[in-house]
């Protein structure tokens, strides 16, 4: 994954050069809604939900072959969810509940295979892989007392709990519609599977245990243009 960036720029300065009879090098843009979830692998943490985000931004396609690209881009994403955990602090023992509130940056490289067009609409379905560089980590908490009131912070930074680089796998499916020459809409359906731990900090219930871990998915609809 550390290649993504550096060939990412190559495709870009390669654009300008590519023949119209031959590789065809599209950019376009995209807007998708989301839902994100946190999928926790410690003891005492616990999926409370998720959350409603949305991504916008770069879209670029480089086609080598009649059904066959190399889809890359890069988008802003906010996304998020809520854990519950154990939580020990000053002789209070209790749940904390957080309800995530995260930005990347976000560059994917996948593998897109399409279909011949029919009619106006060439379908198509995409395979690869994320990586994702945080850019602001806020959570809305609470934390139950032992009077059975609740203290409720909202906006809290926890930039220095969640890890810089975020890395997912990538799988989606969708369609082209043909507006006529190169311009096309587009609509999918893409699943970001997170295999990296987005949790950077110390288990708030047992110093000594071992350091908290969760993964963050989302499911995002994607629309958009290409040019």
């Amino acid at each position: 994954m550390k290649k993504i960036l550096p060939f990412f720029f190559v495709l870009l300065l390669a654009a300008p050069h590519v023949q119209a009879d031959g590789p065809r090098f599209m950019f376009g843009m995209k807007a998708a809604p989301n839902i994100s979830w946190h999928r926790p692998e410690t003891r005492g943490f616990e999926r409370n939900g998720a959350t409603i985000g949305f991504s916008y931004g770069l879209i670029a396609d480089f086609l080598f072959a009649e059904s066959y690209a190399i889809s890359s881009g890069m988008h802003i994403l906010h996304t998020g969810g809520k854990l519950k955990y154990r939580y020990r602090r000053d002789g209070l023992d209790t749940d904390k509940s957080r309800d995530y509130s995260l930005r990347y940056l976000e560059f994917p490289l996948t593998i897109k295979l399409r279909t011949e067009e029919v009619g106006y609409v060439t379908y198509y379905g995409q395979f690869g892989l994320g990586l994702g560089f945080n850019t602001k980590a806020e959570a809305d908490e609470r934390i139950p007392q032992p009077d059975g009131s609740v203290v409720s912070r909202t906006g809290v930074d926890i930039s220095n709990e969640i890890r810089f680089m975020r890395g997912a796998m990538i799988i989606g499916a969708g369609l082209e519609y043909s507006l006529g020459g190169r311009t096309s809409l587009i609509g999918g359906l893409v699943f970001n599977n997170g295999f990296s731990n987005v949790l950077k900090m110390d288990n708030p219930y047992d110093p000594n245990a071992s350091s908290p871990s969760s993964m963050l998915n989302y499911l995002e609809i994607t629309f958009g243009v290409m040019f």
